[in-house]
């Protein structure tokens, strides 16, 4: 009991030592927020009171420690000294940056920004700490100023020094001398005359709109069917008005009147008429277009056999009998017609 007690105490003290650290903003706090997240390991702290402590010293380390062997840790950054081709080196720089080019051009992009960082560098004859520490800063400020929060130009520049100054000096814990002055100066000037001046080209490739249009081609084999319409009465139109009804009304009227009718059809056939041979004798029929002339007699060649006549009471009963089925339509379509509006 006495041990469970002695347990549950030395959890209440370092939960509060690990609150009383969590007020840390500066890098003076950096290693007693440390100790305290170390001590609530060791007796066993919930997660739940240790995680936002563990996320708090991240933070501070990322704005407080040195970058160096960040991102390019110190066993990829040997191999990366030692690679001796163009292709080795972009290699190695892309895997530690989490780059592929399948990703598109950004992509590409910054795998040219990153390789030329190191190729200063090595013009610079860093070491491999302070190349580590330079491509690590090259790598922030692009993912804050660019990707993340969309800064201005002057805010990046703002930030770029901040972090070029705390690499500068050594003035533990608040800056890492990673860099000597004359150093940072050529940095500085490299930043200036690459980065910064190239600055709006970069916020581009990030900022640039891809737009995507997409059409929809409808192919089929049947013609399209129209859509349905409402009809109006005032939609109906006189079909003796239709031209493509003409000859109709004309034979109907030649059939009322047999004189009018002759009358007409003599209009309409012209000069084609005159040109039919009459002929009196027995064996040639009216409306013969071909004309023979033997010399001695005359013969005509005859057309083909006229139909069968049908007698008039007949076709009365056809017609009477067609109107007879048609007459239950022909009452349906007068009401649905009466029912459209005006």
């Amino acid at each position: 009991v006495a041990v469970a007690e002695s347990a549950d105490e030395m959890r209440a003290v370092a939960l509060r030592q690990l609150k009383e650290a969590m007020v840390a903003r500066d890098a003076e706090d950096i290693e007693p927020l440390r100790r305290a997240i170390e001590v609530a390991a060791e007796v066993r702290l919930a997660e739940s009171d240790v995680e936002p402590a563990r996320a708090l010293l991240a933070k501070l380390d990322a704005q407080f420690m040195s970058m160096a062997f960040t991102e390019v840790p110190q066993p990829e950054m040997d191999r990366l000294m030692a690679a001796g081709s163009r292709q080795e080196v972009a290699g190695i720089l892309m895997r530690c940056m989490g780059l592929s080019l399948s990703d598109g051009f950004q992509s590409e992009v910054l795998a040219e920004f990153h390789f030329h960082n190191f190729m200063f560098c090595r013009r610079l004859r860093l070491t491999a700490e302070k190349t580590s520490a330079f491509l690590s800063i090259m790598k922030v400020l692009h993912s804050r100023a660019i990707v993340q929060e969309r800064m201005i130009e002057s805010d990046a520049r703002a930030c770029f020094e901040a972090m070029l100054s705390r690499h500068s000096r050594q003035l533990p814990p608040f800056s890492v001398g990673a860099f000597s002055e004359d150093e940072a100066l050529a940095i500085r000037e490299y930043v200036g005359r690459g980065f910064f001046r190239h600055y709006n080209m970069h916020a581009y490739i990030y900022d640039q709109r891809q737009e995507l249009v997409v059409r929809v081609v409808d192919r089929s084999v049947a013609p399209k069917v129209l859509p349905a319409f409402a009809l109006h009465k005032s939609f109906e139109v006189d079909p003796q008005e239709v031209p493509e009804l003409q000859d109709y009304f004309l034979e109907l009227q030649a059939q009322q009147d047999p004189q009018e009718g002759a009358d007409v059809g003599a209009s309409h056939t012209g000069l084609a008429a005159q040109s039919v041979l009459s002929v009196q004798s027995g064996n040639i029929r009216r409306g013969m277009s071909v004309v023979s002339a033997v010399s001695g007699a005359g013969s005509v060649a005859p057309l083909a056999p006229e139909p069968p006549r049908v007698d008039a009471a007949t076709k009365a009963e056809v017609e009477a009998a067609l109107n007879n089925a048609m007459q239950a339509h022909w009452d349906v379509l007068d009401q649905r017609l009466a029912a459209l509006p005006e």
